[in-house]
């Protein structure tokens, strides 16, 4: 006899077959249909300026949708001048700005000497490094600028330099971590809005330039941006969608899609753009949309960017550029070291920006460029905006601002027939979001070992839920049962590996005369994924991280991948001759738990629903600001909640037993009589009424 732990998949499938690729590769295969179909939109794009500017006008709509548009109005800036140092050739004036009503922006205003005015003026956005616009690296492209006669403004990304976030004012630090840390993690509930936190990060450059154009030292119509890595993913941005630029240099980040969804490595929110793979919204395209403009591609030689996407986006965007006769504004410059705006890349900028806005070489050109020390660079008193303006508004807070403005009304649901209607509509626009395969292909199951374990018959199976992904399970059930049995479909965040830390639940399954099939969805238990980059397995930036950032870059989800393997799951239940089909009960747990939920709002075929430990509501993890991690981009769908939340769901389960035991909030404890209330039995007493019997189905268990 063995134990439940002695009985879980090998590794191989227990030699059948190699599945520790299977999900990276079927992202992959996806990706490269898609990058197909890109090449070819854009061979046909690129053949006349009509078409060119078409292609230009739904790239643009396209990237505005993925990210949630942009605020409708600009507010007053209410610019705060709250010092100035004054150097030789320049002076630094520090500047606070509103770009939302009471969310702020910190930023440096270099101000040339000796330069007849007006000067065009440079937008420096920052990469992630610590001290943002104050870095000294940050400072000697800034200096340079100005000693060459461009009025530059620096300013800080949410997150880091003086606009943390999450600031902590007993530690002076963010409990979540600056930069790329801050950014997915309030990404992770922008995502769920159906927006994305970049668009705070463009809104806030947008309106650097409004500000620069306040300047009477600035001509408004000579503007450019430049900014390295997150710089140069802004940069970009703002190459797609601001008509104000004249010039851009974004340095570090041009590289292209295809190069790097193959390197593992991930990015954060914001440079995770929604549908940006599956619509064909490659790095090139915010080159080539630039055209007729100057454009200068900075990269580095051994940049984790990979220079073959470099290149790559290069010659595409020679093409655009050729179409407009203007081959000699595109250019690349490719400094000989890693990442970073290393000096070859900082006297490039400043050329090209000479060139094409000044027109006349630098006139300095030289790397002595003294720096000031980062501190004495704050624009605040604290060195954060939320010490010396509390009231403050954060991205958080944007957010949930967002969600109120674009979450559907409900509806009011009284009897059978709107029940119905209700629950048919929920279904459809469940099935969009999830955009399954509509291919089923046949299941050709294998069982491959067939034994005994602590009192309990065990088969291990596995079986295709789709070409390329194979999914692993183990069925248990009490030697003495035969025939046709009622069967529980059981979830686990670690599949089958995690079936002995369930052992009481299974034994308690299996002497009531069920039969208890545990499901491997892809990447977990038997099918277990394999890191495809150095960072930890299941943390920020490692590779479920990765995973789901690219599905949602596809336009899909993990979750939605796995909700589609459980519906296999409960195909493959209905091809046994044991299982008594009208009798599948899914028990699923933690974050598995809403993987279950969707599958059997769905999928009829599951007669009851068991939910342990599942999150109370999306819109309560919105709500949450420090929110447990617990909770990850595993569980998310770009958008749910312009749809409905978790309690919305609950009309598909009616006439079904279903029980939902120990529900969390957003920072996983469990879920308060008065939480419980305000997202599940207040929402149902008003708007789903036919729904009588939820406070018996909630039940919570210490």
């Amino acid at each position: 006899m063995r134990s439940l732990e002695k009985i879980v998949f090998k590794p191989f499938v227990d030699g059948y077959y190699d599945v520790e690729n299977q999900l990276p590769e079927y992202i992959m295969n996806l990706a490269e249909k898609r990058f197909e179909s890109e090449r070819a939109r854009k061979q046909k794009a690129f053949t006349s300026i009509d078409s060119f500017m078409e292609y230009k006008r739904t790239v643009r709509r396209l990237f505005l949708e993925a990210i949630g548009g942009l605020p409708e109005e600009k507010c007053p800036l209410k610019p705060e001048s709250t010092g100035i140092i004054e150097r030789e050739k320049y002076r630094v004036e520090k500047i606070i700005y509103q770009s939302l009503p009471d969310f702020y922006v910190t930023a440096l205003l270099y101000l040339p000497k000796g330069f007849s005015k007006p000067m065009p003026a440079v937008l420096f956005l920052c990469g992630h490094t610590r001290e943002a616009k104050s870095s000294p690296i940050y400072q000697r492209t800034c200096i340079d600028l100005a000693r060459n006669g461009f009025v530059v403004l620096a300013i800080d990304p949410p997150g880091q330099g003086e606009i943390l976030q999450y600031w902590d004012s007993k530690t002076g630090e963010s409990p979540v971590g600056w930069g790329t840390r801050e950014h997915s993690y309030e990404g992770l509930q922008c995502t769920l809005t159906g927006s994305n936190i970049a668009r705070y990060f463009i809104w806030n450059a947008m309106r650097g330039l409004d500000y620069l154009c306040m300047r009477s030292e600035v001509d408004p119509e000579r503007l450019a941006a430049t900014g390295n890595s997150g710089g140069g993913t802004q940069t970009a941005y703002m190459m797609l969608l601001e008509d104000r630029l004249r010039a851009a240099a974004p340095c570090c980040y041009i590289t292209s899609r295809d190069a790097y969804i193959k390197t593992g490595q991930p990015h954060d929110a914001e440079q995770n753009i929604y549908g940006a793979i599956k619509n064909g919204i490659n790095y090139d395209d915010f080159i080539c949309l630039f055209a007729p403009r100057p454009a200068l591609i900075g990269a580095a030689a051994y940049d984790f960017f990979c220079i073959e996407g470099t290149l790559q986006s290069y010659e595409r965007a020679k093409m655009a550029y050729k179409l407009f006769k203007s081959e000699d504004k595109v250019s690349m410059v490719i400094g000989e070291h890693t990442h970073g705006l290393r000096d070859p890349l900082r006297r490039a900028v400043v050329r090209w920006f000479s060139k094409h806005l000044r027109g006349e070489d630098p006139r300095i050109q030289n790397d002595q460029i003294e720096t000031e020390e980062p501190s004495l660079l704050n624009v605040t008193r604290s060195g954060q905006i939320l010490g010396d303006k509390p009231h403050a508004k954060t991205i958080f807070h944007l957010n949930n601002d967002y969600l109120r403005s674009v979450k559907p009304s409900r509806s009011r649901i009284e009897d059978e027939d709107s029940l119905r209607l209700y629950v048919s509509s929920l279904r459809e626009k469940l099935s969009r979001l999830l955009a399954f395969n509509p291919k089923r292909m046949k299941i050709l199951p294998r069982i491959i070992e067939k034994g005994e374990v602590d009192d309990l018959t065990y088969e291990k199976i596995f079986f295709f839920s789709e070409p390329g992904i194979v999914l692993t399970s183990i069925m248990l059930y009490d030697p003495s049962l035969e025939g046709e049995a009622p069967t529980v479909l059981m979830l686990l965040e670690d599949g089958t590996n995690g079936a002995a830390g369930e052992e009481e639940k299974i034994k308690d399954f299996t002497a009531k005369g069920y039969r208890v099939f545990i499901l491997d969805v892809r990447g977990i238990g038997g099918v277990r994924t394999r890191a495809i980059n150095s960072r930890m397995f299941n943390t920020f930036h490692g590779t479920f991280f990765k995973i789901c950032f690219d599905s949602f870059m596809l336009g899909t989800s993990l979750l939605a991948m796995r909700v589609y393997d459980v519906t296999r799951g409960v195909d493959y239940l209905n091809m046994r001759e044991d299982v008594d089909r009208s009798e599948i009960l899914l028990y699923a747990k933690r974050k598995m738990a809403i993987c279950g939920y969707l599958a059997s709002a769905i999928d009829e075929r599951i007669s009851r629903v068991h939910l342990e430990d599942m999150l109370v509501s999306y819109e309560n993890l919105v709500a949450t600001r420090l929110y447990d991690r617990l909770w990850d981009e595993e569980i998310v769908i770009h958008g749910f909640l312009r749809y409905f939340d978790l309690v919305d769901i609950l009309p598909a389960l009616h006439g079904r037993e279903y029980l939902l035991i120990n529900m969390r909030d957003g920072m996983g404890r469990l879920a308060s009589k008065r939480c419980i209330e305000e997202y599940w039995i207040n929402t149902v007493k008003e708007h789903y009424p036919v729904i009588s019997d939820l406070e018996e189905r909630i039940k919570c268990r210490s």
